[in-house]
């Protein structure tokens, strides 16, 4: 591999950056099912224990100030999530094995947060649970970085909009998919966290067994790789010499905001704020399976169809804003039925938000030698959110005493995340 200055996909000479080397570059369907396959694991997580089964300890641990304690460690979560992301991409860009630098993060990760899952279903102090749970989110953010580099690694830039499409759907669709395994098995904690912390080891093996990254034993190391000294220099990109790479993270990061403050709330949002009460566990399953099904039908046409119109940012522009009109119609028509009516159209508009951002970021990397690095760090505005959504909604609820505030300002995030995308010049 070159020894390569820090430059954007942007640039004059991106060009030659674009294109993944022939001898890894492929387009079958193996390697689009094992990295959703694999993303669908770690988000099953994400989907079950901070929106379902941690908030129903957390109700039962801490009583009245569950909204406050809930938003405390959530908020550690993310501080573990934003450190391992680019730590891991870091290791993974110098890593050499007969598996490639990717996969032994991804299946290493996956293993790693199994014990700490299965603790947590049994503990019942506060602290403990703090730990476990940031444990989890740190070695589960580690594997989400170098996953997302296997396309900048093996996918030409005129198929990431499909391939993105994988990803992300294997994102969404787990987090949705562990919001109802989470609702259908909550009776039982022991039982629910054995059953979610076996997926993700179980479905990142498939990065062995249908699309296993070449043998990279032999690649050479280039002088970023090799220099040790000031290596946290190598985490700064430049606002200046990269503007892309900075408005993509902000894009991104306000966005997915604007989502999980809803997501990462659902139960509270229909105990509370519908006025559900104990009926509300049932209805979760119901609005996860509704969004499951509207990021099916979004998800892939609209990576599709940018990849054909070599265009990204008017469709991450429209779903941003599309998804902040839906964020408010609870506002208007707090009833049950305006709650799904919501969750039908912001689900359509993430679904096309997440397969077409996640395009946009592999061509705004300004490093061809730490994609995973590079992506690591953009990735904190998609993994970070989830866990600081809830911690931003639990704020909301307890400055106001009111869930209604958490709607309104999910909106305004998340158009102000499709506004940003505008301010990117090197990309349609």
């Amino acid at each position: 591999m070159p020894t390569t200055e820090p430059r954007g996909l942007n640039s004059p000479s991106a060009t030659a950056l674009s294109p993944p080397d022939k001898s890894t570059a492929t387009s079958t369907g193996g390697l689009m099912l094992s990295i959703a396959g694999s993303q669908f694991g770690i988000s099953i997580v994400n989907g079950a224990v901070p929106g379902v089964l941690l908030a129903l300890q957390v109700e039962h641990l801490a009583g009245d100030d569950k909204a406050g304690v809930l938003s405390l460690l959530t908020l550690a979560g993310a501080v573990g999530s934003l450190i391992a992301q680019p730590l891991a991409g870091y290791l993974s860009d110098r890593t050499r094995t007969r598996s490639g630098s990717r996969t032994p993060y991804v299946l290493g990760g996956s293993l790693l947060a199994v014990p700490a899952l299965w603790a947590m279903g049994w503990t019942q102090s506060l602290v403990v649970l703090a730990v476990l749970f940031v444990t989890t989110e740190f070695v589960l953010s580690a594997a989400q970085g170098p996953l997302a580099a296997v396309l900048p690694d093996r996918v030409p830039v005129q198929r990431r909009g499909r391939s993105s499409a994988a990803l992300g759907m294997g994102m969404m669709l787990g987090t949705v998919a562990g919001t109802v395994l989470a609702s259908v098995t909550s009776g039982d904690l022991h039982i629910a966290y054995l059953v979610v912390g076996c997926i993700p080891p179980v479905l990142a093996a498939s990065r062995l067994l249908l699309a296993p990254d070449p043998d990279n034993r032999s690649a050479v190391r280039t002088q970023r790789e090799a220099t040790a000294t000031r290596w946290w220099r190598t985490f700064l990109v430049s606002p200046r010499t990269q503007p892309d790479f900075w408005w993509v993270l902000g894009s991104r990061g306000l966005t997915y905001t604007g989502f999980f403050m809803i997501n990462g709330y659902s139960l509270y949002l229909l105990q509370e704020y519908i006025g559900l009460g104990a009926d509300a566990i049932g209805m979760v399953p119901v609005s996860a399976g509704i969004a499951a099904l509207c990021i099916c039908l979004s998800t892939v046409p609209a990576g599709i169809v940018s990849d054909r119109v070599g265009r990204r940012k008017v469709f991450v522009c429209a779903a941003s804003a599309t998804m902040a009109a839906g964020l408010l119609v609870p506002v208007i028509w707090p009833t049950l039925t305006g709650y799904l009516a919501m969750t039908v159209i912001i689900s359509l508009a993430f679904g096309c938000f997440e397969s077409v951002d996640s395009a946009l970021l592999t061509q705004v990397l300004p490093r061809s030698d730490a994609y995973a690095q590079d992506i690591g760090v953009l990735n904190v505005a998609a993994v970070a959110p989830q866990i600081l959504a809830p911690a931003l909604a639990g704020a909301a609820v307890v400055s106001t005493d009111s869930y209604a505030l958490i709607f309104p300002v999910g909106a305004l995030l998340a158009l102000l995340g499709g506004l940003s995308v505008l301010r990117v010049r090197g990309v349609r």
